[in-house]
């Protein structure tokens, strides 16, 4: 028995409603900014990045899942005990993007959970190895590295599919309870740096000064031992020059030696002729002698 026309068309109207409506929900567009995660009967089958992508209605259901986004999780202010067992307090910032989406959806339940406590973690390890001065003047840079680099290396070992962007340290400061005994360990830092810079300053002013005179002093004293070698050298040349005449007639080179002395002291001696209980002021440092006639 055939339908009537008007249930025919009806029917017709209806599948043709449905099969729309089953292709509609096959098609998916997918985001530049994202990919889609298609999963068969609960497994995953395939990952569609941007455009335009199919799936098998009731079969396969698909996750987005946003892979450009950068997204940012802060730590709570925590106080945290240094290398030298000195007490500072820090905010942290992690920003991480997803660099595996499958692992991202399937792995973990909370990975943006994982990604702070493995940041968190890597924190307290670096901050127990690190001197307080360090982190509160200029290690704060490597600090943020080193987290960077450590939580990176956990979080792959996880099988996250996360990629971290950057460790951000913030308001990384003493305790208030003790701020004021770090400035003024700090102020007498800076004293000290002031006193050095002054003392090498004054250094390097006198320092040449002072190996100047040395030098002088050392060519001072180059000069009078060269006078009194040269000296020593005339004397021993005179007294080999007289060997000869001595051993040939001795009294005779006696009586010429001492005519030589006698005239060469006779040459800077000076007579003075006083009248009898005169007093005389001989100048100090004369070898003149001073008498009155007999």
């Amino acid at each position: 028995m055939s339908l009537p026309d008007g249930l025919r068309r009806a029917g017709s109207v209806v599948a043709l409603i449905v099969g729309l409506g089953v292709l509609a929900s096959s098609v998916m567009v997918v985001d530049p900014a994202e990919v889609a995660v298609v999963y068969r009967f609960g497994a995953v089958d395939r990952v569609l990045g941007a455009g335009l992508g199919f799936r098998l209605p009731l079969v396969e259901r698909a996750e987005r899942i946003r892979v450009t986004e950068v997204r940012r999780i802060e730590l709570p202010r925590r106080r945290l005990l240094t290398e030298d067992t000195n007490l500072v307090e820090l905010e942290i910032v992690a920003q991480f993007s997803v660099s595996d989406p499958v692992l991202f959806a399937l792995v973990h339940e909370d990975p943006e959970k994982v990604v702070a406590a493995e940041v968190e973690s890597a924190l307290n390890a670096r901050v127990a190895d690190v001197a307080v001065d360090a982190l509160l003047t200029t290690g704060r840079a490597e600090l943020q590295q080193a987290l960077m680099d450590a939580a990176q290396k956990s979080l792959d070992a996880l099988a996250t599919g996360v990629r971290l962007v950057a460790v951000d340290v913030r308001d990384l400061v003493p305790p208030v309870a003790v701020v004021n005994a770090f400035n003024d360990v700090s102020s007498a830092k800076g004293d000290q740096e002031t006193m050095r810079l002054a003392a090498d300053s004054y250094a390097s002013k006198v320092l040449p000064e002072v190996r100047g005179r040395a030098a002088q002093l050392e060519q001072e004293a180059l000069a009078a031992a060269a006078e009194q070698s040269a000296r020593a050298d005339g004397d021993i040349a005179r007294f080999f020059a007289l060997l000869p005449a001595w051993r040939s007639d001795p009294a005779a080179t006696r009586i010429q030696l001492r005519a030589e002395l006698w005239d060469r002291i006779g040459s800077r001696a000076q007579v003075m002729l006083v009248p009898p209980g005169s007093e005389v002021t001989v100048p100090a440092g004369t070898a003149n002698r001073v008498g009155s006639p007999q």
